[in-house]
């Protein structure tokens, strides 16, 4: 049974990706800042999408990962690389095959 769900509609989508994403970020940063930031996270190669969207969070970012240790050091990466980011929250994939 479904207890709670949110809905976050896209604003702007990035760029396409075709590899399934190892995790996802969700990121908060000011209104002023959202293109920006958007830039900065899709310059990053392990960076698979970032798209801004309406709801609780500003973007929500698709990352590719080899395990844990590379996801954890790449959140690492995108907090020290990417200028006002003021929350983040990590979801990883689960899979189901």
């Amino acid at each position: 049974m479904v207890e709670k769900t949110q809905t976050l509609i896209v604003i702007s989508e990035g760029k396409p990706f075709t590899e399934e994403p190892y995790a996802f970020l969700f990121l908060n940063t000011q209104p002023r800042n959202i293109e920006k930031v958007q830039q900065e996270l899709q310059s990053i190669p392990k960076v698979l999408s970032a798209d801004t969207v309406f709801g609780p969070y500003d973007i929500i970012c698709a990352i590719r990962a080899n395990d844990k240790e590379d996801l954890k050091q790449l959140i690492s990466q995108i907090q020290k690389e990417v200028t006002n980011i003021q929350g983040t929250v990590t979801a990883i994939v689960a899979s189901i095959y």
